[in-house]
């Protein structure tokens, strides 16, 4: 995505909220104008430039495998991917985001490994990977949401331009 594209949407979206909110005096053009702005909101956080989230998301993951990879090492674990697992200039979004599902899934299987009664057998420190685990998951979830548009209703409910560009 363009930054002119990104300031394009948002100067729309402050003209909206500027301007044509605070002097319609209809709910139902109101109710309208809040849709067009949750909608524009959507586009500018569904746009092409989802790459770099979706990057994020991947470099966490592998600084994650590679973090269990040295605590759980000598363990019997599931396999881990080679990291880092994104080289060059990948910019095909659907090849990046399948990365990152499958890496939501090399994760949650680590996860119920590290959890369960067999690695807690080993006599390792296992509590400190599940840990690692479920920090990073928790981190993967706070960058899918900042590029997840808030709801219709919280918009509406704020009122504000912070409230609304998501």
């Amino acid at each position: 995505m363009s930054a002119s594209f990104e300031r394009l949407i948002d100067g729309i979206v402050d003209a909206l909220q500027s301007h044509v909110v605070p002097n319609s005096r209809d709910d139902f053009v109101r109710g309208q104008v809040f849709s067009a702005i949750y909608a524009l909101n959507g586009l500018k956080l569904a746009a092409d430039w989802k790459a770099g989230p979706l990057l994020e998301q991947v470099r966490l993951q592998d600084d994650t495998f590679a973090a269990v990879k040295r605590l759980a090492d000598g363990m019997a674990h599931p396999e881990l991917p080679a990291t880092p697992r994104i080289g060059g200039d990948l910019l095909d979004v659907a090849a990046i985001e399948a990365m990152r599902d499958d890496g939501d899934r090399q994760l949650g299987q680590l996860l119920l490994w590290a959890s369960g009664e067999g690695a807690r057998a080993a006599n390792r420190d296992v509590a400190g990977i599940e840990r690692l685990l479920r920090r990073a998951i928790c981190d993967q979830l706070k960058i899918e949401l900042a590029t997840t548009p808030k709801s219709m209703l919280e918009q509406i409910a704020g009122g504000d331009s912070g409230a609304a560009q998501g």
